[in-house]
C-alpha cells in the first residue's frame, strides 16, 4: 500500500478483520465505534486528549467533580439511542419537572419554566398582559411541533414514502412552524410587545436560535422527554465507553491524527503526530468539519462547501466556564439559572450582562455534604483568549474574580466560601477536545439551516465518513450519537454488509 506521494505505508498497524479508523472519541466517535463492532468490523477509536469523550466529560478538583457538559438530555424518540448504546442500562435518567428558572437581577422577576406550561404561560401574561395573544400562540405552538419528531436512522436508506411522512404528520403543524420559523431575537421583536418578555425569551436561548427550536424543548418538557442522568456528565461518558469496550473496541489516546491516508481514491488509514501509521479499511472522521476537510484530506476532496459554511453559517459562541468548588450547599437555588439584569462588565474581552448558572445541588456525588458546585457560563471571544499570551493565566483569574463579583448577589458568601476554582476558556475546549474556535457544539441552528445537513461523504473519497457536532446544526447529544450510528449506516450500505443497530443473540 502507499500513501499519496507513492510512499510504502511500512510501519502500519493493521487488523485482520475489515478496521474502521475512528478520528476522535467523543460521543459521535464511541457511538459510531459501538455500531461498527456489532455490524461485523473491528474499530480503533484514535483520540487527541488523554480520555474519552470529548466535550462530554467531568473532571475532579480535589474533593469536588466539575461537570462540563449536560445541562440537560432530549429523550423522546432519542430514548432508542440511549437504550442501543446500553447507556440507560447503567445509567438512570431522572426527569427533569424543571427545565430552568429565569431571574432578573434588578427587578426581581422569577419565572420557573416547568412541565407545566399553562402555568408557564400564566406567568407570563402577568409579567406582560399585552402579550397574552401571542403567549397563547406559543403555547398551542409547543404541542403542535412535537410532530417533528426525528429519524434515527440516515435520510440515504429512508425510502421517499417515508421521508415524506413527517411532512403529512406536521401538515396540522404547519401554520406554527411557519409562524414560529424565524430566530427567537427576530420573532421577539416582530411579535412581543413587552422589553422583559423579549429579554425572557433572549436568556433563556440564544436569540439567534429559531423560535420553533425553543417549542419544540418546551413540548419535550411537557412531555417529560427532558432528564439529567444520575451522575451526571461522567455517568453517561463511562457507560458509552464501557459498552464500546465490552464490544470489543480499541482505543489510541493521546494520539494526534495529523493526515488522513488514501490510496487509489480510498480512505486508507491515518497518520499520528509522532509518524504512526493505522491502517484500516474505512475511516470516520469525528473532528471539525474545518480541520477534517482543510487540513486532514489537505482540502483535496469537495472543500467548496466546508469552505463555504464557514463563511455563511454562524458557529456556536464560544464560552468562558467557571466553576467553583464552595462550602456551602445552596440547597434552594434552582439548579440551572438563566440570570439576567447583572451590571455589565467586560469579562474577556465581551461586555457581559447575563450568564447561565448550575448549581450541582441534584447531584450529591459533586461535592462533599454541606458543599457544591456552582458553575457559570458566558460567551467568549476566540480570538481575544488565543492572543493572550503570557497574560493567558492572570486573565483566565481575572475572569474569575469578575464571575464572582456577578454571583455574590443572589449568593450570599461565595467569595470566602469558595474553596476550589476551575476556569475553561475557548483555548481549552479547543485543547482538550479540538472544538474548532472554541465551537463546542459546530454550527449554531437557525431558520435558514433547519434541515440542512452537512455531508457525510465527500466526492471522490470512497470508505471515508463524517460525524459528530459538524454533521448536522444544533450539535448535541443525541445529535452526536445519531451521526455516528447514521455513518455506519451509511459504511454498511456502500459494502453490502448488514447494519446491527443492537446486538444479536
Amino acid at each position: 500500500m502507499t500513501d499519496p506521494d507513492g510512499t510504502a505505508i511500512a510501519s502500519c498497524v493493521r487488523m485482520t478483520e475489515p478496521h474502521v479508523i475512528i478520528i476522535g472519541g467523543g460521543l459521535a466517535g464511541l457511538a459510531a465505534g459501538c455500531y461498527a463492532l456489532r455490524s461485523g468490523y473491528s474499530a480503533t477509536i484514535v483520540e487527541h486528549n488523554l480520555a474519552l469523550g470529548g466535550v462530554c466529560t467531568a473532571w475532579t478538583r480535589g474533593p469536588y467533580r466539575i461537570d462540563g457538559c449536560i445541562h440537560w438530555l432530549t429523550g423522546g424518540p432519542f430514548t432508542a439511542l440511549y437504550d442501543e448504546l446500553e447507556i440507560t442500562s447503567h445509567v438512570p435518567l431522572r426527569r427533569l419537572e424543571t427545565w430552568q428558572t429565569y431571574m432578573h437581577r434588578v427587578d426581581g422577576t422569577t419565572v420557573p419554566i416547568t412541565r407545566d406550561l399553562d402555568a408557564l404561560v400564566a406567568d407570563l401574561s402577568l409579567l406582560a398582559p399585552e402579550d397574552t395573544s401571542e403567549l397563547a400562540r406559543l403555547r398551542a405552538g409547543a404541542s403542535d411541533l412535537l410532530a417533528l419528531a426525528p429519524t434515527l436512522d440516515t435520510p440515504e436508506l429512508v425510502p421517499w414514502r417515508e421521508r415524506l411522512r413527517p411532512l403529512w404528520d406536521m401538515r396540522g403543524a404547519l401554520g406554527s412552524f411557519l409562524h414560529f420559523r424565524r430566530p427567537i431575537g427576530e420573532w421577539a421583536r416582530e411579535h412581543l410587545h413587552s422589553p422583559a418578555l423579549r429579554r425572557f425569551f433572549a436568556a433563556i436561548l440564544p436569540d439567534t436560535a429559531p423560535t420553533f427550536f425553543l417549542l419544540l424543548v418546551l413540548g419535550y418538557l411537557e412531555r417529560g422527554y427532558l432528564s439529567r442522568p444520575v451522575g451526571g456528565s461522567a455517568a453517561f461518558r463511562d457507560a458509552l465507553t464501557r459498552t464500546y469496550q465490552a464490544l470489543g473496541g480499541h482505543v489510541q489516546l493521546h494520539a494526534t491524527v495529523d493526515e488522513i491516508l488514501v490510496h487509489d481514491g480510498r480512505a486508507a488509514g491515518v497518520r499520528l503526530a509522532d509518524g504512526t501509521m493505522l491502517a484500516g479499511d474505512a475511516v470516520i472522521s469525528t473532528a471539525s468539519a474545518p480541520e477534517t476537510v482543510l487540513r486532514l484530506l489537505g482540502g483535496r476532496y469537495d472543500p467548496g462547501p466546508t469552505r463555504t459554511r464557514l463563511e455563511q453559517w454562524k458557529l456556536f459562541d464560544p464560552i468562558v466556564m467557571t466553576s467553583f468548588g464552595v462550602a456551602r450547599p445552596y440547597a434552594q437555588h434552582p439548579s440551572l439559572i438563566s440570570l439576567d439584569g447583572v451590571p455589565p462588565r467586560t469579562i474577556g474581552g465581551r461586555s457581559c450582562d447575563r450568564a447561565t448558572i448550575r448549581v450541582l445541588n441534584d447531584d450529591p456525588g459533586s461535592a462533599p455534604p454541606g458543599h457544591t458546585v456552582v458553575q457559570a457560563m458566558i460567551p467568549a471571544d476566540y480570538t481575544w483568549w488565543a492572543t493572550r499570551g503570557t497574560r493567558y493565566h492572570d486573565e483566565k483569574a481575572n475572569a474569575a474574580q469578575a464571575v464572582i463579583e456577578m454571583l455574590e448577589p443572589g449568593f450570599p458568601e461565595l467569595r470566602s466560601a469558595v474553596r476550589v476554582t476551575d476556569i475553561v476558556t475557548p483555548l481549552t475546549f479547543w485543547g482538550r477536545a479540538r472544538a474548532w474556535r472554541g465551537a463546542y457544539e459546530g454550527w449554531m441552528p437557525n431558520a435558514e439551516l433547519a434541515g440542512a445537513r452537512a455531508e457525510k461523504r465527500l466526492a471522490g473519497l470512497a470508505n471515508f465518513y463524517m460525524a459528530g457536532q459538524w454533521v448536522e446544526p444544533g450539535g448535541g447529544v443525541p445529535t452526536a450519537l445519531m451521526s455516528g450510528r447514521q455513518a455506519v449506516q451509511l459504511l454498511c450500505m456502500d459494502e453490502g454488509r448488514t447494519f446491527h443497530a443492537k446486538a444479536t443473540a
